[in-house]
């Protein structure tokens, strides 16, 4: 058997991942701050012994992903707790009992009047704590600085982060966890939060796209099956 299935195998492996990613990416285009996902391609040569791996033989596989840190559309709210980051930088927040960072926006209290995501994870203040909010207050505000104000007066500051792009790692649809490094302030504009930088038409092509690689590859195969039955029935014919 010829190598040209191991190539077409490993270019329909690849496809079928990058197939997930791109579906995941469609799927999460209404997810407030959620960033698109890139597949990174690599070509790699064929190791040595066995049929699959003649030194010519050249297969594709999928050398990771990337997070597209390009910011995405900002939404108008005039809502007070809902706060988009401006350019770049992170939320800090506490999920799992761990430090994580998000550009998810939409803020809330929950029960105990703490600040927190949508989905509920504690916004972290400059000191790494929650951000309590008196259960009185009649009004919540947040500066571009992030300082939080109920009924006028200061009670904390979110915390607000750039992190290393190199050690920035995806940890749920809008999490991540990384490295926090030094840079310029990270700023906040408020009554605003930011979308997904997902462009819905942009990802169905690239869907259609990928799903068409696939199945191209898919009958590619099945050529190589039914050619290799063929030659196994004749040698068996001749025997």
């Amino acid at each position: 058997m010829g190598s040209g299935i191991y190539v077409a195998l490993s270019g329909a492996v690849a496809n079928s991942q990058a197939l997930d990613v791109v579906a995941n990416n469609v799927a999460n285009a209404n997810t407030p701050g959620f960033k698109a996902e890139r597949v990174n391609f690599a070509e790699t040569l064929a190791g040595k012994g066995g049929a699959a791996s003649r030194s010519d033989s050249h297969f594709v596989k999928v050398a990771g992903t990337t997070s597209d840190p390009a910011p995405g559309i900002m939404n108008q709210t005039d809502n007070p707790l809902d706060v988009g980051v401006n350019g770049e930088g992170y939320l800090a927040v506490t999920a799992g009992g761990s430090t994580r960072y998000t550009r998810a926006g939409q803020l809330r209290l929950n029960a105990e009047s703490t600040l927190t995501t949508s989905d509920g994870n504690l916004v972290q203040g400059t000191d790494g704590k929650p951000i309590v909010t008196p259960k009185s207050a009649a009004s919540i505000e947040i500066a571009s600085d992030g300082t939080v104000n109920a009924d006028g007066k200061r009670i904390g500051q979110l915390k607000l982060v750039n992190l290393d792009p190199k050690q920035l790692k995806r940890e749920g649809a809008t999490l991540f966890s990384g490295t926090e490094t030094a840079g310029k302030p990270v700023t906040l504009i408020t009554g605003a939060y930011e979308g997904a930088n997902v462009n819905a038409v942009r990802g169905m092509v690239d869907l259609v796209r990928v799903s068409r690689t696939y199945d191209a590859l898919t009958r590619m195969l099945e050529s190589y099956k039914e050619l290799d039955d063929r030659t196994a029935k004749a040698i068996g014919g001749n025997g």
